[in-house]
């Protein structure tokens, strides 16, 4: 008799775990299938064979990622957007304004180009930095970017200035290359390229190749 209630107990309990199983697994596609999805509202829609016209107030929405613009085609296959005329992205590392926009939405990459500028919001309490430049794109899930063309960073009454930046979202680590200076008050610092470290307790800058400084006395 024990024998039995040993047993029928060995089964209920399985039965419990390929539940448990099932739910964890239904939740997991759940929240999986709710990370794929895109949401547009606009004015107007212009289906077409191979993409979408939208005009009029757009607003894209992906979890916590919201952009606005006024008009833009979506390349429904390739799962890509191309938008126009005051591009305006909200995201929880910041805020990007642009002319044009061209959204990779599967792969979670933002290519903004003319005016952009990136307000952008460091780890470090009440330190933001902003960026202008003619180019950039963001992406991977820490925020990345890439910046070219007349690349300028305001960040902790310093300006930064260079060619092309390139910022690791994981480390907060900013490599700036090509023309760069350091500008504070009157003194400045040039230089071919200067890493800097924007992390909380992170320690100034370094720059290498053909430096030049002028301190005003």
């Amino acid at each position: 008799m024990f024998k039995k209630s040993l047993m029928i107990c060995k089964i209920f309990i399985l039965i419990l775990l390929i539940a448990a199983c099932s739910a964890s697994a239904q939740e997991e596609g759940t929240a999986e299938a709710e990370q794929q999805t895109v949401y547009i509202n606009a004015e107007s829609l212009d289906y077409q064979e191979d993409k979408t016209l939208l005009s009029g107030g757009i607003e894209i929405r992906r979890e916590d990622t919201t952009i606005k613009s006024e008009r833009g085609e979506l390349f429904r296959e390739e799962q890509k957007m191309f938008l126009e005329d005051n591009i305006e992205l909200e995201y929880p590392d910041g805020r990007v304004t642009s002319d044009i926009l061209t959204a990779f939405l599967k792969a979670d990459e933002y290519i903004f180009e003319e005016n952009v500028r990136l307000d952008y919001k460091l780890s470090a309490e009440n330190k933001n930095m902003i960026l202008k430049s003619g180019y950039l794109k963001i992406y991977g899930e820490d925020s990345s970017f890439t910046a070219e063309k007349e690349v300028v960073i305001d960040y902790d009454q310093q300006i930064f200035k260079g060619d092309n930046a390139e910022y690791d979202g994981s480390t907060e680590r900013l490599e700036l290359s090509g023309n760069v200076e350091i500008e504070e008050d009157d003194d400045w610092i040039k230089s071919d390229k200067a890493v800097f470290d924007l992390s909380e307790g992170g320690e100034g800058y370094t720059a290498e190749g053909n430096v030049q400084i002028r301190m005003v006395f």
